[in-house]
């Protein structure tokens, strides 16, 4: 029995506890009804903010901002595609190999760039690419680490050069990147008729550099340029004269060597020096120019 029952007493009593039970039960009954209310509404609600969610994301990744638009790489603008570090190659190159690629219907956030480095890449003066996304307007950077040039190959001074090398050991012949790669800092490697890939490889130029290296080493000057359009006969350019080396043989290197011991003798005869000549093995001589020999006298 429960505790209102074991508390009859009355008639009157039990109605009493009857009626408190059926308020209680109607209360409990009440209550169960509003929570469930509550809870298909939290439901409802929570479906509404879905959707909200879900329209908002789509009208927000549907914005132009999000998008580069289709004439991106087929027409030149800057404010869409910005390259920079682009030292050597024209610009118009690039824009000429990017007008090769479709454009994405992908937002700029999430649109690969794979094809971008892919085709840019085909320029063998890339060395390194790097592809940044910004929205709102939707727009590229790009950023190229371009190959330093170390030597030139031409026929002489004046002449545009037939191809150059990188500092990586490439051969690049497009004369289309020729633009820059003739400067001061650069090797000058005078040659007839050069042959590329044939007669002039990249191994052949780097022996050429060491050479020239080790004429720096021993002169203490800069060498200007070195002249290989007679290979029997090879003359390298410093600054204060020029020094004819001769056969590029295994005994380069020795004769190279005596230049510190024969410069300081070019004092006792200045402006009238022609060439040093190292091409004899353990000979060496000033050969003076007769012509300003002459007009001196």
């Amino acid at each position: 029995m429960t505790p209102e029952e074991n508390n009859i007493q009355t008639p009157e009593d039990a109605i009493k506890i009857a009626k408190q039970s059926v308020k209680r039960k109607q209360k409990e009954r009440k209550l169960r009804k509003q929570r469930k209310k509550l809870k298909r509404l939290k439901a409802f609600l929570r479906f509404l903010l879905f959707i909200l969610i879900i329209s908002g994301a789509y009208v927000f990744f549907n914005l132009s901002g999000w998008y580069l638009p289709k004439d991106t790489f087929s027409k030149y603008n800057p404010k869409r595609i910005e390259v920079l570090n682009n030292n050597m190659v024209p610009s118009p190159i690039i824009y000429k190999k990017l007008s090769e690629i479709k454009p994405s219907s992908l937002p700029i956030f999430i649109m690969p760039v794979g094809s971008i480095k892919h085709k840019l890449f085909e320029i063998p003066v890339f060395k390194n690419i790097y592809v940044r996304r910004y929205g709102f307007p939707a727009r590229i950077q790009i950023i190229v680490r371009e190959r330093i040039p170390v030597a030139v190959i031409k026929t002489d001074l004046k002449a545009k050069p037939s191809a150059f090398m990188t500092a990586d050991g490439i051969m690049v012949t497009d004369k289309n990147y020729m633009r820059i790669a003739d400067n001061d800092s650069v090797l000058k490697i005078l040659a007839s008729n050069p042959k590329i890939g044939t007669d002039w490889t990249v191994k052949k130029v780097q022996h050429i550099e060491k050479i020239v290296k080790a004429v720096e080493a021993y002169s203490s000057e800069k060498v200007q340029y070195i002249d290989m359009r007679n290979p029997n006969d090879v003359y390298v350019r410093i600054d204060t004269t020029a020094i004819r080396l001769g056969l590029l043989d295994s005994t380069v290197f020795d004769r190279i060597k005596r230049i510190y011991t024969i410069l300081p003798q070019i004092n006792e005869v200045d402006g009238q020096v022609k060439y040093v000549d190292l091409s004899w093995d353990k000979v060496n001589y000033i050969k003076l120019d007769q012509n300003k020999k002459e007009e001196n006298e």
